[in-house]
């Protein structure tokens, strides 16, 4: 018995409904409407989350729960440099 179950996540403040419970980082990507291969994808505890979050690679698949966050920032930044 399959259940059409919508779930919220939380993409750089924003709501993304996504209909499936695991995807890939780039899924999440295209989801939330970032197109390319140049963004990082941090799953984080909230905003304000203080260890930074943790980096999600584009073909590793995640699982999905209602009120996930997750940000995503260009992935050619330099720190420091």
């Amino acid at each position: 018995m399959t259940q059409n179950t919508t779930i919220h996540v939380f993409v750089n403040r924003r709501k993304v409904e996504i209909d499936q419970k695991e995807l890939t980082g780039e899924q999440l990507l295209r989801v939330a409407e970032f197109s390319g291969n140049e963004w990082d994808i941090l799953s984080i505890q909230g905003e304000g989350d203080p260890t930074g979050g943790e980096l999600i690679m584009f073909n590793q698949v995640i699982q999905i729960k209602n009120g996930d966050h997750f940000r995503v920032i260009p992935g050619n930044r330099t720190f420091g440099a």
